[in-house]
Order: structure tokens, then C-alpha cells, then sequence
């Protein structure tokens, strides 16, 4: 098991009339800071999908309360077998909805789990597969379509599983939400020449200076804004992996953004 550094959050959080430059050297002290700074990022970029999500999540829950209603009606009635049936139905359609609604709810306990960090081989397209349903309820919320495409076969890479899914949860939140309502965001993701590549297209221009920070690249001002701090992150996770970001526009004022890591090695055997 890993143990990290203590961090004093009145250091990284000063009073506003306080200007303070903190020069870090230790490496295990600086990836216990980014890693705080990373957690803290994703669940405050969950805190807006949670919204979303709990609307869902009405849905079933509505269902359930009318079919069960429907279910007691048909206690007073007569035994038969037309009631038997109408019966069998209305607890099928109540299991099915418990299912979704239990679904729902993985879903979001699976993002909000803090995992020890550790290297790990792992499916990158079951990862981003899981991410894409995740935030269904957050590209409804936004009215956008949102397509995906993946090879037919599993894209195997290395690395720290839980950082990698907090940094693809920050950018596609981002994409989501920098992409015009009625808009097509479109998701996909290859395997070419040693890289994994995520291709995410349709978003606004104003994606790429969000994700770039700047044009070196610089970190956002210690009261930045929480998503910008995201992204800020998110780049360093992939840069950390040995991967690459690139965005770019095109005339039209789409955003193209190309994530790519290094694919695993080989397994022998």
C-alpha cells in the first residue's frame, strides 16, 4: 500500500488578501498534491452530472409507484387468469425498472470510489464504454447527440485505471457542455501504431484554450474555476502515462480534440 504525504489544505486554500507561491521539491509531496487536486476536481465535475443523473432516476422510481399501483388494484378483483396475467406483468415491468434504477446507481458509486493507486493493465474502450453510459443523463441534459464508435476488439493499455478515468471524465464533461444545444459530439476510439487513440469531435472552440490552459500550457490561477482545474489536471495524467493531448478548430469554429496513450505491451504466452 501507498502512503501519501500529509497535505495542509490552509496552504493550497489562503485567504483571499494573502498572496502565496508554494515551490514544491519532494516528488512524493507533489504527487500527493496532484492527486488531492485531482480527486477534488472529479467530484466537484460529478456534482453536475449528479443532477442529471437524479433526474433519471426519478423515471423508475415513478414507474415502480404506478405499476405497484396498478398491481394492489388487482387484489379486490376476482381470481382468473386475465388478472393473473395483468398481475405477472405489472412485477415484471417493477423488477425490470428496480434493475435499471440499480444500474443507475453503480454507475455513479463506481465514479465516486476512491481506488488506491496502483499500475494496472486494463481495457481502455470498456473504460471509456462505461464513461460514454455514465454521462447519458448529462448529454440529455445538455440536448446534444452523442454518438461513439470503437474497434471490435479490446485496446489493452498500462497505467493508473482510476487517474485515467478522473482525467476522460473531466474532458468529456467539458466536451459535453462546450458543445451547442441540437449539436453532434462524436466519440471514438482506435488502436494504430503503438497509441490508443480517442478522437472527440464537435464541441466549441472554446474547448481548446480550456484544455491547453494557455499558450504554454500554464496552470490556471489557484482560484480558477474548478472545471479549468479539471482540465488542467486531466493533461497532466495523460502527459504523466507518457500521452498526448491535442485540440485544435477548424474555420467553422468546431473543436477536434485527440487524446492518445501508449498501448500495453505485449502479454507473453
Amino acid at each position: 500500500m501507498s502512503h501519501r504525504a500529509p497535505v495542509d489544505r490552509s496552504v493550497l486554500d489562503p485567504p483571499l488578501d494573502v498572496g502565496l507561491v508554494l515551490a514544491v521539491t519532494d516528488e512524493d509531496t507533489m504527487r500527493a498534491l496532484e492527486t488531492d487536486l485531482r480527486l477534488a476536481a472529479h467530484l466537484r465535475a460529478l456534482s453536475r452530472v449528479a443532477l442529471a443523473t437524479g433526474h433519471d432516476i426519478r423515471t423508475p422510481l415513478h414507474t415502480m409507484i404506478l405499476y405497484l399501483e396498478l398491481l394492489r388494484n388487482t387484489i379486490a378483483e376476482p381470481p382468473g387468469q386475465d388478472t393473473r396475467a395483468r398481475q405477472e406483468r405489472y412485477v415484471e415491468v417493477v423488477g425490470s425498472e428496480i434493475r435499471n434504477l440499480e444500474i443507475m446507481l453503480e454507475q455513479l458509486l463506481n465514479q465516486t470510489r476512491v481506488a488506491e493507486d496502483r499500475i494496472e493493465r486494463f481495457d481502455l474502450v470498456e473504460t471509456v464504454r462505461d464513461l460514454h453510459e455514465f454521462l447519458e443523463p448529462h448529454r440529455r441534459k445538455g440536448k446534444i447527440e452523442f454518438p461513439w464508435r470503437a474497434a471490435g476488439e479490446a485496446i489493452p493499455i498500462e497505467g493508473d485505471r482510476g487517474s485515467i478515468r478522473h482525467a476522460l471524465v473531466a474532458i468529456l464533461i467539458a466536451a459535453i457542455e462546450a458543445t451547442p444545444q441540437g449539436r453532434e459530439l462524436n466519440l471514438g476510439i482506435t488502436a494504430a501504431d503503438g497509441q490508443a487513440r480517442i478522437a472527440i469531435t464537435g464541441a466549441s472552440a472554446d474547448l481548446v484554450p480550456a484544455i491547453l490552459g494557455g499558450t504554454q500550457g500554464e496552470p490556471p490561477k489557484p482560484r480558477a474555476l474548478g472545471a479549468d482545474r479539471g482540465l488542467y489536471v486531466a493533461r497532466r495524467v495523460v502527459e504523466r502515462h507518457g500521452g498526448t493531448i491535442k485540440v485544435r478548430s477548424d474555420a467553422s469554429r468546431v473543436a477536434t480534440l485527440e487524446l492518445q496513450l501508449p498501448l500495453a505491451a505485449a502479454e507473453n504466452g
